[in-house]
This record gives structure tokens, sequence and C-alpha cells, in this order.
């Protein structure tokens, strides 16, 4: 798998993927479209990609910052997969349990995840020689995945609890209305780094080539320790997806 972070954050979301199949060239996604087009290209071309060889494009659900340039890439004639809230004019709607085809041997299988947008989805990609998951807005999710091998996984690691947990409580001491409720919302509806690693200790790794850990706070996460406890737990491989691309 070739993997680009373009954007992880709750400013916007933006991942390309690469995913090699026997019949052909690598399948080529781009999960998620939370920054403008003007930004998709402008990252595309920066990491010396061609967004006319994009085969498709999945959304996980409608919060501009996982859907913000989804209409203009329908406009301009790329293929768009999400539920029925993301976008009108999608190649396909995509819903919890239902394989989709999505391009020449390369299959989508989409989940529920616990979130605050309707039918917010996570995703078992795969060809006949790659399988990722890829979870990102998601507090938790029910579907029982420990039978597939995972080659790579993809997944939220939003905040440290005890970070978040003191911010709120200063929030609270300080009758921060707004910034309480904001806190109660992030609890309610993300996925923490400990809740993270119980997820990923239910699946099967034994193919695991690396975990990329998307979508973390700016003020409530530690970057460097995550990477170091997923490692030192899971004992594979961890990358962290940075705010405005690349990895540590």
């Amino acid at each position: 798998m070739n993997f680009y972070n373009f954007a992880s954050s709750s400013s916007g979301n933006c991942y390309w993927i690469e995913l090699e199949r026997s019949s052909g060239k690598p399948v080529k996604i781009l999960i998620e479209a939370g920054i403008t087009y003007k930004d998709i290209v402008k990252k595309a071309t920066q990491n010396d990609l061609d967004l006319t060889e994009l085969d498709a494009v999945l959304v996980t659900h409608g919060h501009q910052d996982h859907a913000r340039g989804v209409s203009d890439l329908i406009k301009r004639g790329f293929k768009v997969y999400g539920n029925q809230y993301v976008a009108s004019g999608m190649r396909e709607t995509l819903e919890d349990g239902s394989l989709k085809v999505i391009a020449a041997d390369t299959f989508v299988v989409p989940f529920h995840v616990e979130h605050d947008a309707p039918d917010s989805l996570g995703f078992v990609v795969y060809t006949d020689l790659e399988k990722i998951l890829f979870v990102a807005d998601c507090k938790y999710w029910k579907a029982d995945l420990s039978n597939q091998k995972f080659t790579n996984v993809i997944i939220e690691a939003n905040y440290d609890g005890q970070l978040l947990h003191h911010a709120y409580e200063t929030s609270v001491e300080n009758m921060n209305i707004t910034e309480a409720s904001g806190y109660r919302r992030i609890f309610e509806a993300h996925m923490s780094i400990k809740n993270c690693i119980t997820q990923l200790q239910k699946l099967d790794l034994s193919e695991c080539s690396a975990i990329f850990l998307i979508h973390l706070s700016d003020r409530n996460a530690r970057e460097l320790i995550f990477k170091e406890e997923v490692q030192r737990i899971i004992k594979k491989p961890c990358m962290v997806a940075k705010k405005y691309g690349g990895f540590i």
C-alpha cells in the first residue's frame, strides 16, 4: 500500500491510497474529501500524483471536514461513493454491510460506526492482494471484523482521555458552557487513544504491515506518545498523520 496524507484534523481530512492488485496497476482511491478541490489538486501535485488517475472517492459521512470537496469532485466527473447524506449526484450510495465494486477488482464493504453524523461509515477496502481498514470519526463500532486479515489499518486516535477530562473540568470550573459542550461532544463522537488500542486488539493483525493514526486533536493528543503506545502494545509499526499532510 502507498498512503499519502493530504490533511488530517477537524479542519479537514483527505487521504490518497494505492492498493496493489494482480490484474494491473495499483488502484488509486481518495478517502475523505474534507478540503477544497483546489487544495486536493495542490496536495496531489506536491506529492507527484496525477489526479486524473484517481479510480474512486470514498467518504465516511457528510461533515464538512470530511466532505468539503465532494461537490466539486462530482462536477468534474470523479466517482464518489458515500452515504445518502454526503452529497447528491454521487456514483452510488453506500450502505452498512453492502458490498460495492468501486474499481476493477477492488471492493468496499461499509460498516456503521458510532458518530454524531447520520449513517457514519467505516470501510473495509480490498483487492486480491491487499485489505485495509479505514475508520475516521468514530467513538466505536459494533461490527465484528475479527475474521478479517488486514494488511494495513488507518484509524482515528483523536484524544488522550486525561488531557480531555482536564480540559473539560477546567471549562466547567470557568463556567465556559460553549467550550464544555464541545468537549462533551468529543467524548461522545470521537475515539480516544485508549479505545483505539482496544479496537486494534480485537483485530487479526497477523498480516498487518503498519498502523496509521489519523484525525488527532490539536490540543488533546500526544502524537509521539500515541505512536509509541501503539507500537509497544500492538507490536506493529505505527505512523501518525500530521494536520497539514505527511506523517510523524
